[in-house]
């Protein structure tokens, strides 16, 4: 197996990640084979296996990078000069607006292949999806910390915003004339709920 220089390392790699997001787009993880993604970039299968173990170790690499995206986009949040409904509400449709202008995060949802990587990928993979997770909780922490959560508990907080992203995943359960206005009243109650001041405690 030949050794790669720094440099040729990097390009492998980005042209990896590149040519894999085209194939996973086109055919989904399922149908997105390792001989594919080595024939696009024109390197050996070995080659393929100092960078990853599996496609699914690719894919989630690939995945990764689109997650820069709502890591912006939290911060975007975090700055936003609004009050804290409609911050909440802004978030929710950015993020729904996010995924459906991106080809490759409309195929995690729609061909499952987002179960089909929760069930191939490695345990310290998993737990490095647990500590993006955990980042959603800081910023829950930031937002609590500015008083704009009814309640206190990040963890809470982190996880009902994960839930409402993850209605994504069944847009075709309940049907694409009818998700969108479904979605909109689900993030209305939500962000509505989660922002709302704590009523004062009733006297005996």
């Amino acid at each position: 197996m030949p050794k790669f220089t720094e440099q040729e390392k990097e390009h492998i790699y980005q042209c990896m990640l590149t040519k894999g997001k085209e194939l996973f787009i086109q055919y989904g993880l399922a149908k997105t084979s390792i001989d594919d993604i080595v024939l696009a970039c024109g390197i050996a299968k070995g080659s393929f296996y100092k960078f990853f173990s599996s496609k699914e170790e690719l894919y989630f690499a690939v995945l990764k990078n689109e997650e820069g995206v709502r890591n912006q986009l939290l911060s975007e949040l975090l700055r936003e000069d609004l009050p804290p409904k409609e911050r909440m509400s802004s978030f929710f449709h950015k993020a729904y607006q996010l995924a459906d202008e991106n080809p490759f995060l409309q195929n995690v949802f729609q061909k499952g292949d987002y179960e089909r990587l929760v069930r191939k990928l490695p345990e310290h993979l998993q737990q490095s999806s647990l500590e993006d997770m955990n980042k959603g909780v800081e910023v829950m922490k930031s937002f609590i910390r500015q008083g704009s959560f009814r309640d206190d508990d990040a963890e809470l907080a982190a996880g009902v915003m994960r839930a409402v992203l993850m209605l994504r995943l069944h847009k075709d359960q309940l049907g694409a004339e009818s998700f969108s206005p479904i979605i909109d009243k689900i993030i209305e109650y939500v962000s509505e709920g989660m922002t709302r001041p704590k009523e004062p405690p009733k006297e005996p």
